[in-house]
């Protein structure tokens, strides 16, 4: 009985326009409750004084707008392949700075998952970035796309203009090589082409602000010059044809 009695004192007040607080001695709205709402049924929105309001249909969210006199209920899209999954986030980042290598050739051993980032590599500035994982099941892609050229030098004892350079490039997760690509550069001088590099992560731990990083090294220069994400022949490429990107999408249940 007191309960009721409750309940009617409070709609009672609310169509007073009173402010009504739950575990609050401030309201600032009609109804404010400080603490959980435990709903049995359903949760109506659009309502009148002549109309129900709407629970909506199976499967939709309650959409918040900005202008709380149109919230409204939204369909979930999901892309095939994507489960039950939904995009979280999604940054991407640029880098114009690049790297350039010269000089002795490098190791051309291959990579191991998880392997310590090191001074070999040299990390594309404008592609360090973070991102965050709230649930256990999750997905993590990378995308990352630079242009690679080559120069000849013109000192060096090299009699073929079109000996190959290989590289490699690589995401880093906390200072850890999860993706790497190789790659060979095959032509004359001022030869340029488009690397790409894509990888998905799944499950990793919940965890705020991971740091990830693109990075290149040399492997094998036979005495010629290397770009990456930059020109180091003007006369074919340009900075901004040069430039790379990198995006993360972080995938998890809705």
């Amino acid at each position: 009985m007191k309960q009721i009695l409750l309940i009617s004192l409070l709609f009672f007040c609310a169509l007073l326009n009173a402010q009504v607080g739950i575990n609050t001695a401030t309201p600032v709205n009609r109804l404010d409750i400080n603490g959980d709402l435990n709903v049995g049924k359903e949760i109506r929105i659009g309502a009148s004084a002549a109309t129900k309001g709407s629970s909506g249909p199976k499967g939709t969210l309650f959409h918040n707008n900005a202008n709380l006199n149109v919230n409204d209920w939204k369909d979930v899209k999901v892309a095939d392949g994507m489960g039950s999954m939904s995009l979280f986030s999604m940054t991407t980042v640029f880098d114009k700075v690049g790297a350039r290598f010269t000089g002795d050739n490098g190791s051309t051993s291959p990579y191991a998952e998880n392997l310590d980032y090191n001074t070999n590599w040299t990390v594309l500035t404008g592609t360090v970035g973070k991102f965050s994982i709230t649930n256990g099941e999750n997905k993590v892609t990378f995308t990352f796309q630079t242009t690679a050229q080559k120069t000849i030098n013109p000192n060096s004892n090299t009699t073929n203009a079109n000996a190959s350079i290989s590289f490699a490039c690589g995401i880093f997760v906390d200072d850890k090589l999860k993706a790497v690509r190789t790659d060979v550069i095959l032509g004359g001088d001022g030869t340029n082409k488009i690397f790409n590099l894509n990888a998905t992560l799944t499950n990793l731990l919940p965890k705020k602000d991971y740091n990830v990083k693109a990075a290149c090294v040399k492997r094998n220069l036979n005495s010629g010059t290397l770009g990456i994400g930059r020109a180091v022949n003007t006369t074919f490429l340009n900075e901004d044809m040069s430039q790379s990107v990198l995006t993360t999408s972080v995938l998890q249940p809705f």
